[in-house]
């Protein structure tokens, strides 16, 4: 009775240091969001930013249009589209059990940037009557046309994760060539646009996309929050997680749905973000272990912290330039990936 007791006591104590952990990176990201918004060309103080979030008014119509029609959207945008990456990653990892899954390096991010430099050299879009919207279009279906497609060679008997990976990094390499080839055919003016778009933009944000993306966000979390257990379990394998009464091919195929919209959306948004769906996840598993009731929601928080504190290193590092948050990611990425690599390649000589 008494081991029972302690055992209980200890899983308690576990469960409320997670969601400690859950509370202190949440507090961190409102404070980053808000030195977000006091950050720019002209810096407020935050004390500023908080009045004039409480009462448009307060600082005039300047401030006002400054801080709700520019810097508001870019950093709830950030946060929104950091979470999303968060969880898709994290998503990706848990189904493929691969710790370098992610939306960047499964061929996502390049397929949606091909999709839209066909937009902006060819004009040539997948959906009609699109307007103004076509180059986000066509990237939003080109990356949810390769999610399918990787959907559809996970429903193949005798493939496994491991094929699904590679098949992904197949998918990478073909749309940057054919991106490559889209870019020698461009005009200058074009090929401008081609590579700001690829370098990732939180300045096309808007609050449109921020309802777009909220709704998305409250609707794919409820229903993964919703599987927890059963994503846990796949964490075990396939067999352990049969054994427990988990249709694992019925999971798989929901939660690559789940991810597909989530990275399209993402991509479609802000463009091309590698790492952040790598290192969010990364980070949330050594601070809360393979339970999906907490690593799930780390991943969203720790991602949407992670491209809320670029955007504030990217307008921080020279005075009067903002740069792309693509390249910040992956300055901050590529360490963190090759940290991986080595650990992965040490536990399985072990």
């Amino acid at each position: 009775m008494q081991k029972q007791l302690l055992s209980a006591y200890s899983f308690e104590k576990r469960a409320s240091k997670k969601l400690q952990m859950l509370t202190v990176v949440a507090l961190l990201l409102l404070f980053s969001v808000m030195l977000d918004v006091s950050i720019g060309p002209g810096n407020f103080s935050l004390l500023t930013v908080l009045e004039v979030l409480w009462d448009k008014a307060s600082h005039g119509v300047k401030l006002e249009v400054i801080i709700w029609d520019y810097r508001m959207p870019v950093a709830i945008t950030a946060l929104i589209v950091g979470a999303m990456l968060g969880v898709a990653g994290a998503l990706m990892q848990t189904l493929l059990n691969n710790p370098l899954a992610e939306p960047f390096t499964l061929g996502v991010s390049s397929a949606a940037s091909f999709g839209a430099a066909l937009a902006i050299v060819t004009g040539v879009g997948l959906l009609p009557n699109v307007g103004s919207l076509l180059v986000t279009v066509n990237a939003f279906v080109f990356a949810l046309s390769t999610c399918i497609l990787l959907l559809l060679m996970m429903r193949l008997k005798g493939i496994g994760t491991q094929a699904i990976i590679l098949f992904g990094i197949a998918i990478f390499f073909a749309f940057n060539a054919l991106l490559a080839m889209m870019e020698y055919g461009a005009s200058e003016t074009q090929l401008q646009r081609i590579v700001f778009w690829m370098l990732g933009s939180l300045g096309r944000a808007s609050w449109l996309q921020i309802a777009c993306g909220t709704a998305l966000l409250l609707t794919v979390l409820p229903f993964c929050m919703s599987r927890t257990w059963r994503l846990t379990a796949l964490r075990l394998g396939d067999e352990s997680a049969r054994s427990m009464g988990v249709d694992i091919n019925r999971l798989r195929v929901e939660i690559l749905i789940c991810v597909s919209l989530l990275a399209a959306t993402a991509v479609a948004f802000v463009g091309t973000i590698g790492f952040v769906g790598l290192v969010g996840p990364h980070i949330a598993r050594l601070l809360v272990g393979e339970d999906q009731r907490y690593f799930i929601p780390l991943s969203a928080l720790l991602g949407a912290l992670m491209l809320s504190a670029t955007s504030i290193v990217s307008k921080s590092l020279t005075p009067g330039i903002i740069y792309p948050i693509g390249i910040i990611t992956a300055l901050l990425g590529v360490p963190v990936f090759l940290a991986i690599i080595i650990k992965h390649s040490k536990e399985r000589s072990i």
